[in-house]
């Protein structure tokens, strides 16, 4: 009967991890959509984006990196084997804008 608590506190836990989209997350789902990807190949992508997320938060353009990663997740299709994400335009010209280009397109190129 103790591992029940703690199994609640961690799928608690876990549950709010899993909030919002994540460069994690977003990597997974496109080896899963492709089937191409080697761990080696998830994990750089993971890195990409959070190299991008420093850039951007170092550059004030936190909210703009979450809008366009949240837009990512929520537009995100698998399309057989290829990853397709449209509607994005907006989000992506705002992080370029504060963020400039070199720190949107490391993300957009991931997808």
């Amino acid at each position: 009967m103790k591992l029940v608590p703690s199994f609640t506190v961690a799928l608690a836990l876990a549950m709010l991890a899993g909030c919002g989209a994540s460069p994690s997350s977003l990597c997974e789902d496109k080896c899963d959509c492709t089937g191409s990807c080697s761990e080696r190949d998830e994990v750089e992508c993971i890195d990409r984006i959070e190299d991008a997320e420093r850039s951007a938060g170092y550059e004030g353009c936190q909210d703009q990196f979450d809008e366009l990663i949240s837009c990512i997740d929520d537009e995100f299709v698998c399309d057989g084997d290829d990853v397709a994400v449209s509607g994005c335009s907006r989000p992506m010209a705002a992080l370029t804008e504060c963020a400039g280009l070199d720190v949107s397109a490391l993300v957009w190129a991931q997808f």
